[in-house]
């Protein structure tokens, strides 16, 4: 892994004359100054947000270049005067709302058409000179209720008889020019006998209906008029009521609460002093009022009319009096002023009224009624449609005068007219006779029209267009009206979507107002196309999404050219400014995305049901990635095609040819990373685009095109960090650490490595490269190259450390601080590296790895990453020791002195002072080293030392010439446990984990063997051979490795006959000994140790011919009281042999089982006295007395005057040998 010598000096001398007067540390750190432009660019986004919201909104004017239509001058004169004479002719009661004054009206309309005086007083005279118009009194009958019931059934069969009572001196005066009577007596004659009888009862309700209508003036006459002359004057008037002032409405049958919905139209003569007057009857004859008044409707002319109504009042009169005559019930009547009505008209309830004061009548009926006028011009009374035009004229010239009056912005205007131009629009649509709808219509096309010139507030427009869909219902509006009013929806809608195309000017995103604004906007639009005033008027307009759709995609592609076009327009610049530009207009979208996501998607959501985001980064991104493409492609050429994973498998070039490279292109490098990181960022916003359009998106594979850039970032970041380890080392002072008042314990090659490798995460962690499968093999080969560096670091600080000679002087004393400062320094960068891979997450990576990798390959990434930081820190801990091990090895000496002098000082001197010397040498040679190393190499070379002094310790107990007694081992004992605690002080810090070493626990356990008696020594010695057959057990079960084969068998003990039950099954896997590649085992049985059982005989089971897997199935008894079973150490020896009658038995294995442990010992919680055959089997690994080396042994050898001591060495010497 590491660098050889040979190539290091080859990239040491190429580094050094190309990075002769350039700093070491410039291009790491212009890549995170390149991420730190771009974070502040982040933020930027959103300070400038809160920057642009604090701003007043911005003024938006009317860039479409929409000429307004005009009126020519004769039409606005015409027009003028249609106002004046609308003035002139007022009509109605004026009510609160509204101006009374003629002249204040006047004054508003000069001002407001802004002529002159003369101007006006020509136009005046022109109005004046007009015809007064007609006055008309249009009524509805709606309904009536709680009428009296005159019927048998309960019910009334109701009917309204409705007409204007003319002015009554007018009406007395016409009376008496046609000869008093009424009627001359040729036309009584002629048409007397014309009528049937049964019409008598016309005449009664007619009499009736003018007895109701004067009922209130004649309480006053009766008291002056006495004559007979004067009561037959009188009566004459009441029966005299012109016919053409009548009209009835249709009977409805059985009801008292009758719903007629029937509409009337009265021409007035003056509307002064003329009365409207309503009679309710209940029809009950074949042919009454009703009929009549039905066929008075049906004669043409009002001649006819008149000579018609006398021939059925004068049949009337002549049979007035007939009692066989039917005749209609009144139920009560309305009398209403027609100079009272005012002038918005009237629509309630009025209570019915009776024939007389003494009369009881009861019931409401509901009256709507208005005044309206038509002009005797021989135009239709049903043709207004002149009337609609002037009313859209007069409100345009009234909004542009209100918007002149206006102090502010014509966004802020509510819209509200003056009283006195409504006062004006008022009388102009009732004398017109302008519908509500078409009142609605043409505010509409008004305000809408001046929208496009003056920009109004869309809160205004959609209080109109609220009003319009309020009042309009299907077939209200004829084929003109419904032609204009769809020009005026079109031109509105259209300058709307042209607003829309151009929403980021005129609506930036950042402003409160604008966002109100364009809101506004979106919720006219939707209200339009929502209504059916709309769709009756536009049944062929697109639905308002797929306009929008087409707007947003339109509107963005324009703006993204003109950003474009202004930000990247070919001109003479170098490569570096094409990459710059590009990421600049990167940067825009990614500001611009954040704002549509936060601003303009909310809006668009909950007004049109869209996602403008969704629409418009679709374009951008289509458009954005090509632009991309082509300067990436200006730079890179066809490498940004090329998948990044081949770029890996390319052989990088040697160092001098990286350099040369970085030479010329590190700006570039720069200028990509910054490029890379934009990209990176506005591909975030992806995820805000629906999930079936989201993989269509160009911005998703953007990592792709810089695989080769990625390549050439390593490569140069691998140079630029080697290059900078050299120079760091070389640049190293230890003079200046030495010198320094501060304890220090780095030098500053070591900090500014390690500076390196965080430097190399932050890289990493910026580049967020998004593919999984490429990230691990970047991040492999980021591993590996930083291994390197690592390694070349230590390799370099230990060749100049040699190069100083250090080691040739016996007293390092001296040295003590530069030797810590290069052990120290080699161990900063080992960790640095060592936690290079989780500082690059590569755990996570490898996690994410698994939904696309098994989990087998996925392990060998782990194992290759894992194995290649282990191998590098094991290689630098390894370096680390040698450094720190030619310091001990000037030690060693001494050391070896002091450990003999304790172990061979008399018993009679105090161990303290015995172990004293060796404590104080190891306080005047380590507490320097203490220091100044860190603690982890402190704790290394506290480990070096360890070992020698434990070495040594061992080395010396081991020595059979000097034999010793059992006190001296346990005073050993004592100083070994001094030396425990001296190392594991505060002041040293080296875990008892470390001190414990194998070769201090057999310090600690030859001690103990040492002291003990034989008896007890052979206990453990079989109690050591327990364990070893366990362990041998597992360990060959467990690597499947080959053994000397398995013994199975089965024990109890029954205590009440006090005999231990053995029985042996089989063996399995027992090795060959005879030359036919098998054997004749057999198995001998005996229990051990011998002193523990002396009257118990060996046995052994039969021998079985030919065979690697015998099966025996013999049962043995032993005779053992309960407390030779319970005593400690007692074990069964099962020894299986090969049988050979030529030359002695064959040794296959033995195995021991552990006599206190059996089932049925009295100890046992269990007391099992199960058959033995119940019993479970048994499986026992099968060994060789010599397969591991036996400390025991060997100290019971020592022990010549001990009889028992030989004889079990000699058998069990005797064992090994077979």
């Amino acid at each position: 892994m590491i660098l050889s010598l040979q190539q290091e000096s080859k990239f040491s001398a190429a580094l050094s004359k190309r990075f002769e007067n350039e700093g070491v540390h410039a291009f790491l750190e212009n890549f995170e100054a390149v991420a730190q432009k771009h974070e502040r660019r982040r933020q930027k986004i959103k300070k400038d947000e809160e920057i642009e919201n604090e701003k007043l909104p911005s003024e938006y004017r009317n860039t479409f270049n929409v000429k307004p239509q005009r009126i020519t001058s004769n039409e606005y004169e015409l027009l003028y005067i249609e106002t004046l004479y609308t003035i002139k002719h007022k009509i109605g009661t004026t009510t609160s709302r509204y101006i009374q004054g003629e002249n204040d009206l006047y004054a508003y309309a000069q001002e407001a058409f802004g002529l002159s005086n003369g101007d006006h007083q020509r136009l005046l005279e022109k109005a004046n000179e007009e015809k007064p118009p007609i006055l008309i009194l249009l009524v509805e009958i709606v309904e009536a209720k709680d009428l009296e019931a005159k019927d048998a059934n309960g019910f009334s069969d109701p009917y309204c008889m409705l007409g204007i009572v003319p002015e009554r001196r007018h009406f007395l005066t016409s009376q008496h020019s046609n000869g008093g009577g009424g009627l001359s007596s040729d036309e009584e004659g002629a048409n007397a006998n014309t009528l049937h009888d049964n019409k008598l009862g016309f005449m009664k309700r007619l009499k009736s209906f003018r007895k109701s209508t004067y009922r209130r003036g004649q309480g006053r006459e009766k008291t002056i008029l006495t004559t007979g002359s004067s009561l037959q004057y009188h009566s004459s008037l009441r029966d005299k009521l012109p016919a053409k002032y009548i009209q009835t409405t249709d009977v409805k049958t059985a009801t008292l609460n009758p719903v007629w919905m029937e509409k009337f139209r009265f021409h007035l003569e003056s509307g002064k002093t003329e009365t409207f007057h309503l009679d309710i009857w209940d029809h009950d004859d074949e042919f009454s009022v009703f009929e009549a008044a039905k066929k008075l409707n049906q004669v043409q002319g009002f001649k006819g009319l008149n000579r018609y109504f006398k021939q059925v009042a004068q049949s009337a009169r002549t049979n007035y009096l007939h009692e066989s005559s039917h005749v209609d019930d009144f139920l009560g009547s309305v009398n209403l002023k027609i100079n009272e009505i005012p002038s918005t008209g009237i629509d309630k309830w009025f209570s019915l009224e009776g024939r007389s004061e003494n009369s009881k009548v009861r019931g409401q009926i509901h009256i709507r009624a208005n005044l309206t006028t038509r002009e005797d011009r021989g135009i239709s009374e049903e043709d207004n449609w002149t009337d609609i035009k002037e009313h859209v004229e007069l409100l345009q010239i009234f909004i542009d005068h209100e918007l002149k009056k206006f102090k502010g912005e014509t966004t802020q205007w509510t819209g509200e007219l003056s009283r006195d131009a409504e006062t004006i629009l008022h009388q102009h649509a009732i004398q017109g006779g302008i519908t509500d709808i078409q009142q609605s219509m043409c505010r509409w096309i008004a305000y809408s029209k001046k929208h496009s010139e003056h920009i109004l507030a869309h809160k205004l427009l959609l209080s109109v267009t609220e009003q319009l869909e309020q009042t309009w219902k299907p077939t209200s509006l004829s084929r003109d009206e419904s032609d204009v009013l769809r020009e005026a929806f079109t031109l509105f809608i259209n300058h709307g979507f042209k607003q829309l195309a151009k929403i980021r000017e005129l609506f930036p995103a950042t402003n409160k107002t604008s966002m109100e604004r364009l809101e506004q906007l979106l919720t006219i639009l939707m209200k339009l196309h929502s209504m059916e005033v709309f769709r009756h008027c536009c049944p062929f307009q697109n639905s308002l999404q797929h306009e929008i759709t087409s707007i947003i995609k339109t509107g963005t592609i324009e703006w993204f050219n003109r950003l474009a076009t202004q930000i990247t327009k070919p001109r003479l610049r170098s490569d570096e400014d094409i990459l710059r530009n590009t990421s600049e207009l990167v940067y825009i979208m990614i500001a611009d995305a954040h704002l549509c996501i936060k601003y303009y998607n909310p809006i668009f959501d909950s007004t049109v049901k869209m996602s403008f985001y969704n629409i418009s980064f679709k374009k951008i991104d289509e458009k954005l990635m090509d632009i991309v493409i082509k300067a990436l492609e200006e730079e890179l050429g066809e490498q940004v095609h090329q998948c990044p994973s081949t770029f890996l498998e390319i052989k990088e070039p040697d160092s001098a040819d990286v350099l040369a490279f970085s030479a010329a292109a590190e700006q570039i490098s720069l200028c990509l990373f910054e490029l890379y990181l934009s990209l990176h960022e506005l591909s975030k916003y992806k995820i805000y685009v629906n999930e079936t359009d989201r993989v269509n998106l160009k911005i998703t594979q953007y990592y792709m095109y810089f695989g080769a850039a990625v390549k050439k970032w390593l490569s140069l970041a691998r140079n630029k960090i080697l290059h900078r380890i050299e120079r760091s080392v070389e640049n190293d002072k230890y003079e200046a650490a030495l010198t320094s008042t501060h304890n220090v314990k780095f030098t500053p090659s070591s900090l500014d490595v390690s500076s390196c490798f965080s430097q190399i995460s932050q890289f990493w962690r910026r580049l967020a490269w998004p593919d999984i499968i490429t990230s691990i093999a970047y991040l492999i080969k980021i591993t590996e190259d930083m291994a390197n560096a690592t390694c070349l670091y230590a390799m370099l600080v230990e060749g100049k450390l040699n190069a100083r000679k250090l080691y040739e002087t016996n007293d390092l004393s001296y040295y003590t601080q530069e030797l810590s400062l290069v052990v120290n320094d080699i161990e900063r960068i080992r960790d640095s590296f060592k936690t290079l891979p989780i500082e690059l997450s590569y755990d996570k990576l490898l996690v994410a790895a698994e939904k696309f990798h098994s989990i087998a390959v996925v392990d060998e990434y782990r194992k290759k990453i894992e194995t290649t930081v282990a191998i590098c820190s094991h290689e630098i801990i390894d370096k680390i020791y040698q450094i720190l091990n030619k310091i001990v090895t000037k030690m060693e000496i001494e050391l070896k002195q002091h450990i003999v002098h304790i172990i061979d000082t008399p018993e009679h001197i105090l161990l303290q002072d015995t172990i004293q010397p060796l404590i104080t040498y190891l306080d005047t040679r380590l507490l320097p080293f203490k220091d100044f190393l860190i603690r982890q190499n402190f704790t290394r070379l506290l480990e070096l030392v360890w070992s020698i002094l434990i070495d040594q310790f061992l080395l010396e107990i081991e020595k059979t010439s000097k034999p010793r007694t059992t006190s001296s081992h346990a005073r050993l004992v004592k100083a070994l446990d001094s030396f425990v605690d001296y190392f594991n002080t505060d002041e040293q810090c080296l875990p008892k984990e470390a001190l414990k070493t194998d070769k201090y626990k057999l310090i600690k356990k030859l001690l103990k063997y040492y002291s003990t008696d034989t008896y007890s020594l052979i206990k453990l010695y079989y109690q050591e051979k327990l364990q070893e057959q366990e362990r041998i057990g597992v360990i060959n079960q467990t690597l499947h490795l080959a053994d000397l084969g398995k013994l199975y068998c089965r024990a109890y003990y029954h205590l009440k006959e006090e005999t231990l039950y053995v029985e042996i099954i089989s063996c399995k896997n027992l090795k060959p000994c005879d030359s036919n590649g098998l054997s004749d085992p057999f198995v001998e049985i005996q229990l051990c140790p011998k002193f523990l059982y002396p009257h118990i005989e060996k046995q052994q089971t039969s021998i079985v011919k030919k065979t690697l897997n015998p099966s025996f199935n013999e049962k043995f008894e032993f005779r053992l009281t309960e407390k030779e079973c319970t005593l400690s150490g007692g074990f069964i020896h099962f020894i299986v042999m090969d049988h050979d009658l030529m030359w002695s038995n064959d040794f296959e294995g033995e195995a021991f089982l552990e006599i206190s442990k059996l089932p049925g010992i009295p100890h046992d919680s269990t007391n099992d006295c199960r058959p033995l055959d119940e019993l479970k089997k048994i499986e026992l690994s099968l060994t060789h007395p010599k397969a591991v080396r036996s400390r025991i042994i060997e100290i019971l050898e020592q022990r010549l005057s001990d009889k028992t001591a030989i004889e079990f060495v000699r058998q069990r010497r005797e064992a090994e040998n077979q």
